[in-house]
């Protein structure tokens, strides 16, 4: 090895000098108008300046694309159905690079992908866009173009190792990755698939079933063993391709709150936001200064600072010279499945009502690296795609399938959305933007600088004449069938409310009094409970404080928990001599999750043990972990199980034994792994965050392209999220990726942190350079005075004559 990598180190560095940004002197860029001008401040993010919004956005594709062009692509293919061109059907060159899993290929990823139509909406959201906007994708599409023809022989690393070219960009691939949060941040279709499976598991035993489902309406439709089985094929498969890679589905979440002046020790609003997603490299976002001069239509400046998404144009979060704004996933319940009755001898023919009516179909290639080209059939219901077609149990044809209704299917117009938020002067110009949101749904927080805060839902949710479940539907029946979307005006909004404060955390939006439905897949409580404590701890709060309260990392869930058990442990303490040490620490937490903490510790493997002892011996080993996986799935349900002595999930093993067993495998546990040293059970040992790019897999480049371990601290309900999956404890996949302050009005107190860095380049520098400070809760600057960007690295991009 060490010879391989004395040779090896060598020759990736060279590859990746050739390939490295250029972040000084000139560069030639056909399609240009004017000259644009590119600041680097010291951590590589760029300031630019433009005459107009055409070179503005065609300057930004090109910096995108020569920091994080393999990211993009990556993402692209992905999120279009088009991995197995570059991994072929079941590895990459090194075998460790397989994205395959279980007993399901690369091209079965791409065909689910493509049964679900990511990219098919956005091709058709395309026509709906207006003129201007398309111009603007066009330009954008344009400078990553310009990109990859001038460096098609020095392309970043990872296209060299998997010896491919990307191919151009096209405003439909900016539309895919903004469509692809639909995808991440939905929990609709994997809650219902879990649920399925769930029902017929639990087949008989309705008191257990209602007592993990957060909705079970009465009269809702029954699960036949065909649909539980195509379910559970889904789920495994699921489960066993994206909970383990690098493309995580649910599970993300976010915070973000806003105060008023009269709440601020600035005397202006702050904002603040800090989205939770998977934690990987390079990192989801990219920090930029974009700056173009007003035109004759707009009449303003187009000027916003913030976190963008390479491969799409504007800034997803930050500011602008008159508001601020931030996002979190409202997580409505955005989706159904529905059973479809086959006729009998024509497979191709579903009963819709009472009539007989033909699927529609497309044919999908996928081609494949090294192998032959696959054909595969999408089909598609009146209610969207039959994702069973993903998996045939048998050769039979079915009588039933399953098919998808999702508000992401419907052609939409996101990107004008996004640009009117980079140009909103106002509430009234920042709502008239959000009512173009469909998918996903979620929660804007908003301030201005005239002092005024508010907060409103963006996004559709379906109108459903029937008591919302998350089993599927009768698809031949028109009861079931949803009636439109809920207006955007009467979506749940605040403007200036009398408490000075708004949060969200992927809770509740609305209570009883609201007419509407809008999910029952919110978030636990907990985080939001928090943060509401602490902006209420003080009538006026500073950004230290907002950031203090960004870094917070006490278990709400772990108070309460121990809480309702405190008598089982406290007769433990007194009766069992061995466990003494450990229930009297649990009982005594005072719910910190940090790094050094040995509560923390017996709490989350003690936890672990319970949820097991509670729930395998009825689901088995397989659902458990599907149940668990999501976790706004279980966790309040199974709570109110451990609060309940008398819960029939009990059965023979009452209450108090089941939490001494659970306790004392807790011990033998953390023994094994940590050792007989109580005082050594840290919890940063066992929870630990490996920022992991897809390359971590091969054993060879894994020390080159990711980083970590790092002990970590929060778990899943902290402010400071350290989420974990409970099929792989206790590694810390999803957390904060991005930081955000913005004390609105005082640009230069607005601050921003990264996990790890600006750059996609392994070796460069700015790959890591703020993964230091985002670990110690430190903050870097974004808004710069002309002054203060005087003696930096200067770009200057000019037309190509």
């Amino acid at each position: 090895m060490a010879i391989f990598s004395s040779i090896l180190w060598p020759l990736l560095r060279a590859w990746v000098r050739k390939a490295a940004p250029k972040t000084q002197g000139a560069i030639l860029l056909p399609g240009l108008d004017e000259k644009v001008g590119v600041s680097w401040d010291p951590h590589a993010i760029p300031h630019l300046c433009a005459v107009n919004e055409h070179d503005l956005f065609l300057a930004q594709g090109y910096l995108h694309a020569q920091e994080r062009l393999w990211q993009m692509d990556l993402n692209r293919r992905f999120l279009c159905g088009r991995l197995a061109e570059i991994l072929g059907e079941e590895a990459v060159p090194w075998k460790e690079l397989s994205i395959h899993f279980r007993d399901k290929s690369t091209v079965d990823l791409d065909y689910f992908i493509r049964l679900i139509g990511i990219r098919r909406t956005a091709c058709a959201s395309l026509r709906l866009l207006p003129e201007q906007d398309v111009d603007r994708l066009l330009a954008y599409s344009k400078g990553v173009n310009c990109y990859i023809e001038t460096h098609l022989n020095s392309l970043p690393l990872e296209f060299r190792l998997l010896r491919y070219q990307p191919e151009p960009w096209r405003p439909e691939d900016s539309l895919t990755i903004g469509k692809g949060f639909a995808f991440f941040l939905s929990t609709s279709l994997f809650t219902r698939l879990t649920w399925s499976a769930l029902a017929e598991k639990l087949s008989g035993q309705e008191v257990k079933l209602k007592s993990l489902l957060p909705s079970y309406p009465a009269g809702a439709p029954s699960v036949t063993r065909f649909v539980a089985d195509e379910a559970r094929e889904i789920l495994r498969f699921v489960n066993g391709t994206f909970q383990q890679s690098d493309w995580a589905v649910g599970n993300q979440g976010s915070n973000n709150w806003v105060i008023a002046p009269r709440r601020s020790s600035t005397g202006m609003p702050i904002l603040c936001n800090d989205p939770h997603l998977r934690m990987t490299l390079p990192s989801v976002w990219y920090l930029m200064h974009l700056k173009a001069a007003a035109s004759h239509k707009e009449g303003d400046d187009f000027e916003v600072w913030g976190a963008s998404i390479p491969g799409s144009p504007c800034i997803q979060l930050g500011q602008n010279r008159r508001i601020a704004w931030g996002v979190t996933a409202a997580i409505c319940d955005d989706g159904d499945l529905y059973q479809e009755k086959i006729h009998p001898t024509e497979p191709d023919l579903y009963l819709a009502g009472s009539q007989w009516v033909r699927m529609g179909y497309e044919e999908e290639k996928i081609a494949i690296r090294g192998g032959r080209e696959v054909k595969k059939k999408v089909r598609f219901t009146r209610h969207g795609p039959v994702i069973s077609d993903l998996t045939k149990i048998t050769n039979v044809p079915a009588e039933e399938v399953l098919a998808f209704k999702w508000t992401a299917h419907e052609p939409s117009d996101e990107f004008r959305c996004l640009y009117g938020v980079n140009r909103a002067r106002n509430w009234r110009e920042f709502l008239q933007s959000l009512s173009y949101q469909t998918a996903p749904t979620l929660n804007y927080v908003y301030a201005d600088t005239a002092g005024n805060i508010g907060y409103s839902l963006a996004g559709k949710v379906p109108l459903r004449p029937y008591d919302p479940t998350l089993l599927p539907l009768p698809g031949w029946s028109e009861e079931f069938e949803w009636q439109g979307y809920l207006p955007f005006s009467e979506q749940p909004r605040l403007y200036n409310p009398p408490e000075g404060a708004i949060a969200t955390a992927n809770n509740r939006i609305a209570d009883e009094s609201y007419p509407y439905f809008l999910s029952n897949l919110f978030d636990p409580p907990y985080r939001i409970r928090r943060i509401k404590e602490l902006l209420s701890a003080k009538e006026r709060l500073s950004p230290e404080d907002m950031a203090a309260i960004q870094q917070d990392i006490v278990s709400n869930h772990a108070k309460e928990l121990i809480g309702l058990l405190k008598n089982d442990l406290e007769a433990i303490a007194d009766k069992d001599r061995s466990l003494k040490n450990t229930a009297a620490k649990l009982s005594h937490w005072d719910g910190d999750c940090s790094e050094k903490s040995i509560e923390a510790t017996i709490f989350h493997v003690f936890h672990q043990c319970l949820l097991k002892n509670l729930l395998v011996p009825d689901l088995g080993l397989e659902l458990f972990r599907a149940y668990t996986e999501i976790f706004n799935q279980f966790l309040v349900p199974t709570d109110q199980i451990l609060k309940d002595p008398s819960s029939p999930w009990f059965g023979p093993c009452p209450r108090p034994a089941l939490v001494e067993k659970s306790l004392r495998e807790t011990l033998e546990e953390l023994t094994q792994r940590l050792g007989t040293d109580m005082n050594q059970w840290h919890w940063g040992r066992l929870h630990t965050l490996t920022l992991r790019h897809p390359f971590d897999r091969s054993k060879i480049l894994a020390p080159l392209f990711s980083l970590g371990p790092f002990p970590s601290s929060g778990d899943g309900v902290t402010v400071n999220m350290g989420f974990y999956r409970h099929s792989n404890p206790y590694k810390h996949v999803v957390g904060p990726s991005l930081r955000m302050i913005i004390d609105v009005g005082d640009w230069e107190r607005s601050f921003f942190i990264l996990p790890s860095g600006q750059s996609g380049h392994p070796f460069s520098r700015h790959y890591r350079d703020q993964a230091g400070l985002w670990q110690r809760g430190e903050y870097i600057q974004l808004f710069y005075t002309q002054e203060g960007m005087r003696n930096w690295p200067f770009l200057s991009l000019k037309p190509h004559i």
